[in-house]
């Protein structure tokens, strides 16, 4: 079986940290999409608190969660771990 990527606001780039929608600011749901979809290509399904940018800096939204394989919305394309 085939898995394909579905342009959800969980990988969109008008997703912010508290689920609202940088266009319609209106706050959404895991399931939601919309025709303003803009699909942030750099989440992948190797995507995780390892290789993001934000890992173990100050900039991290939740230093105290952050694990290795653990993937947040703030995830940031950074160097492999």
């Amino acid at each position: 079986m085939a898995l394909e990527t579905v342009n959800s606001c969980t990988n969109c780039n008008n997703l912010e940290k508290n689920f609202n929608c940088s266009v319609h600011n209106v706050v959404v749901d895991l399931n939601n999409t919309c025709e303003s979809h803009n699909l942030k290509v750099s989440i992948t399904k190797s995507s995780s608190c390892s290789n993001c940018s934000n890992h173990n800096t100050s900039s991290c939204s939740h230093p105290k969660q952050a694990s290795n394989d653990l993937l947040c919305f703030d995830w940031s394309k950074g160097g492999e771990a």
